[in-house]
């Protein structure tokens, strides 16, 4: 990747670089996509939702990633919220790519990559594509970085959102290319996989930045070497969720560990099974916290809930806000 020209007087910046020393040690949100009950994206209440995240402590916003159903957004849409949310944040956007298990093709990607460059995002978050190997995988992740030039963010998703399991093996190769800028680990409940991952991803490439998104192993993935945070359940209660690193990075260990618990009691009560039912619970929280109007609160992909679940959490919510 050349480096982009710098203000005159100063040195060219490199942009995984500059990725990685504006995110290093903050909170990315991966932001949920407001959706009406009829699945169309209500793009009026995306503003003044991307300010809120940030104004709760968001350092950055991933826009379209599994937490936003990214794989079910058009391209008009997905390049939509990363446009409006760089604009009225003015936090950084990293772009979620993502790939239909049983449509779409690579060439999709990078497309669809270069599209959401022209609208503003300065990475990618380039999930895995279903069902690939590890050549393949490293292909695209090549492809966009030659193509399309944006810092990449590797994404290790858990199997069963993902349907790849990225091992020790293929995070060296994609960590080895030079525009892969960091690795978001996201294995929901492995944490042999999480620590084993992590521990090769800095002893492959020393400078990468270690994203946790482990909204159920949070603070533990902090403590086993994890540098920033690109979370889920950042797009709900953002400010608990900055508390847990914040107090980690200054090493204020009581408050960390009350933060940590506080937190993990929310991620106990919404990343449970139906384990894709997480993306409308934490709509719900949003809409309690007053991020989003509860008329968009809803997910359209989500599976079957009980009745009274919605109900349930608040109480809780209420109890663990006291």
């Amino acid at each position: 990747m050349t480096s982009s020209p710098g203000s005159p007087g100063n040195p060219p910046t490199d942009p995984v670089a500059q990725v990685r020393d504006l995110l290093r040690g903050g909170l990315v949100a991966a932001t949920l996509t407001p959706f009406r009950p009829d699945g169309t994206v209500a793009r009026s209440a995306v503003a003044p939702y991307a300010t809120a995240l940030v104004d709760a402590g968001a350092r950055g916003l991933a826009v379209g990633a599994h937490t936003g159903r990214g794989v079910h957004l058009s391209a008009d849409d997905l390049t939509f919220l990363v446009r409006e949310c760089g604009q009225v944040a003015g936090a950084p956007v990293v772009a979620g790519l993502s790939l239909p298990a049983a449509t779409g093709r690579p060439d999709d990607l990078v497309a669809l990559g270069a599209r959401l460059r022209d609208a503003g995002a300065q990475a990618l978050l380039v999930s895995p594509v279903p069902y690939a190997d590890r050549a393949a995988t490293v292909d695209l992740h090549v492809r966009l970085g030659e193509e399309v030039g944006l810092p990449l963010v590797a994404f290790v998703l858990y199997e069963r959102a993902s349907r790849l399991q990225y091992d020790v093996g293929t995070l060296a190769e994609l960590l080895a290319l030079p525009w892969v800028c960091g690795v978001k680990l996201a294995l929901l409940d492995d944490a042999m996989a999480c620590q084993d991952l992590l521990e090769a991803a800095t002893a492959t490439a020393p400078d990468t930045l270690v994203f946790t998104g482990e909204d159920r192993m949070y603070g533990p993935s902090l403590m086993w070497g994890a540098q920033a945070a690109l979370l889920g359940i950042a797009a709900a209660l953002p400010a608990w969720s900055a508390a847990v690193l914040d107090t980690w990075t200054r090493g204020d260990l009581a408050d960390f560990v009350g933060a940590s618990a506080r937190l993990d009691a929310l991620a106990r009560l919404t990343f449970r099974e139906p384990m894709e039912g997480y993306v409308q619970r934490m709509a719900w929280v949003a809409a309690w916290q007053g991020l989003l109007p509860a008329e968009v609160a809803f997910d359209p992909y989500a599976p079957a809930l009980p009745a009274g679940e919605r109900a349930t959490l608040l109480e809780q919510l209420d109890a663990l806000a006291d």
